[in-house]
């Protein structure tokens, strides 16, 4: 019996000696590289080429765009799409591209959508995640990089070719010409004819946002190279002129925002807002907490409080005398892209979100509370407030400007401005008339009744 019991026990010893020596040697065995042009373009290929393909021109001259201005059938259209963030190397979660493919099933943003096929299985969605945290090379693999042929708009025909889509837009402070930016660079424009006065030449390859200064005599333009580095650049107003840049962001800067006429904050795809000096060009405070990168940035009006919304579906308010995170607000369930504050000095102050999941919502940030939200039909890039605050205007993927009323969130009117999706929006300081731009670089403007 004893010497039974001793063989068990030798048994058992051996049984787990291989067990723990196999586990060893998996897991020293070499993590098997992923190859993009085997593996991960045949799903690509199949599933998304046939939406988010470069621009192409058929036999009747008319332009096919891809979807929602994002290609990925060729490597500069991913590298320079309008965030950025479609494909991170290294961070699945943060790249939009693995962030729609992992929805579940039903959701209005997963990709494919519903209507062009089922999911992808969870082994492409793996492979994809595994190609992306591995560095997301593409080896030898260029892409599609064909263009259409010139073509006009009957919107403003100064452009004559497909052009990269407007990312923002600033009317000047006495409201005589509308500031656009692109990854073409920095255009002021005549207001109202749209008619191009002029370039201003900047330091970053893509911009992103642009706001002046609250004694009207700067311009900040914010920017950079996605995964690189990020820019904000000022100029003087009207001169054009090239003042300062300020450059510690390590990914492309998002969003600018003035919080007076020395100061102002910068918001990043790094997932920080610093607020700068600019007598000095140094960051003075640093303010971490989303998970993802920062899409957009609000002052209230004592300008102590600062409100930003990010691609991790918050709404996040901080105090910058303490530097601490005061309010995190989850009820977005994709990313936000934009918000705005009300411009009344009654009562509590009340901003408003704009996000993927097709909803605009109302907020009152000192206290931490969602007030009400309306639903879309499409997406909301871009919204902003009528001078008198009696509506917001929200531009969306399908081009379209939308009217919410603040009290009952209806929609109170819907006007079809661009073809493709339209970006961004700004409403005039006197007039109420909004410009609205896109792509293409797209710019209509838009006369309310």
């Amino acid at each position: 019996m004893k010497h039974e019991q001793q063989n068990l026990a030798v048994s058992i010893f051996s049984f787990m000696f291989i067990l723990i020596f196999s586990a060893l040697a998996i897991s020293a065995a070499p993590q098997i590289e992923i190859d993009f042009e085997t593996q991960v373009l045949p799903i690509l290929q199949n599933r998304c080429f046939s939406c988010h393909s470069a621009p192409k021109t058929d036999p009747s001259g008319a332009i096919t765009k891809s979807k929602g201005g994002v290609q990925l059938d060729n490597v500069k259209g991913i590298e320079e799409s309008l965030y950025g963030e479609v494909i991170i190397a290294g961070e699945p979660e943060g790249s939009l591209l693995y962030q729609r493919i992992t929805l579940p099933e039903g959701d209005t943003g997963i990709m494919p959508p519903q209507e062009e096929g089922v999911p992808l299985t969870k082994q492409e969605t793996d492979l994809i995640r595994k190609w992306i945290e591995q560095g997301a090379t593409y080896g030898e693999w260029k892409g599609n990089q064909s263009q259409p042929k010139p073509s006009r708009t009957d919107i403003n025909s100064h452009q004559p070719t497909v052009m990269p889509p407007i990312t923002s837009l600033a009317f000047s402070p006495d409201g005589k010409s509308v500031v656009a930016c692109s990854q073409a660079g920095l255009h002021v424009y005549d207001f109202p004819t749209l008619s191009l006065q002029r370039t201003i030449e900047v330091s970053a390859h893509n911009i992103h946002d642009l706001a002046f200064s609250p004694n009207e005599d700067q311009l900040a333009v914010g920017g950079g190279n996605p995964a690189i580095k990020g820019i904000i650049e000022i100029f003087s107003w009207p001169e054009g002129k090239s003042l300062r840049i300020l450059s510690e962001h390590r990914d492309s800067v998002t969003a600018v925002a003035w919080r007076d006429a020395s100061s102002l904050a910068s918001a990043s795809l790094d997932r920080r807002i610093i607020i700068w000096d600019l007598p000095t060009g140094t960051a003075i405070e640093q303010l971490e907490g989303h998970s993802k990168g920062v899409s957009s940035l609000c002052f209230l009006s004592d300008k102590d409080i600062l409100v930003s919304t990010g691609i991790d579906q918050s709404v996040r308010v901080w105090d910058l005398i303490s530097g601490e995170l005061i309010r995190s607000m989850n009820n977005h369930t994709l990313p936000v892209h934009d918000l705005a504050l009300r411009p009344s000095d009654v009562g509590l102050p009340v901003i408003v979100s704009a996000g993927d999941d097709r909803t605009v919502r109302f907020w009152q940030p000192t206290i931490g509370r969602m007030v009400k939200f309306a639903r879309l039909e499409e997406a909301p890039l871009d919204t902003a407030w009528l001078n008198d605050g009696s509506k917001v205007v929200a531009v969306c993927t399908d081009g379209a400007v939308r009217f919410v009323d603040p009290n009952s969130v209806e929609v109170t009117g819907e006007i079809h401005a661009l073809n493709g999706w339209a970006y961004a929006l700004a409403v005039h300081p006197k007039d109420d008339s909004v410009v609205v731009g896109g792509q293409n670089a797209q710019i209509r403007r838009i006369v309310l009744e």
